[in-house]
C-alpha cells in the first residue's frame, strides 16, 4: 500500500514540475512562484502536514 502511494506521489511531483515549467515561464508573478516552489518542496518532501487549505491563505 505505501509503494502504491510512493508512486503516486512521486507522479504528482513530476506532474507539478511540468506544471510549474509552463506556469512559470507564462502565467506566474514572483510571489506566485515561491509559493509554488514552497508547495512543491513540501510534497517532494513527504511533508503534507505543512500544507494549508487555499481557503486560509
Amino acid at each position: 500500500m505505501s509503494e502504491i502511494v510512493s508512486e503516486k506521489v512521486d507522479e504528482i511531483g513530476r506532474k507539478l514540475d511540468e506544471l510549474r515549467d509552463f506556469l512559470e515561464d507564462i502565467f506566474l508573478t514572483t510571489e506566485e512562484y515561491i509559493f509554488v516552489k514552497d508547495v512543491d518542496e513540501i510534497v517532494k518532501n513527504k511533508r503534507f502536514n505543512e500544507l494549508e487549505s487555499l481557503d486560509e491563505i
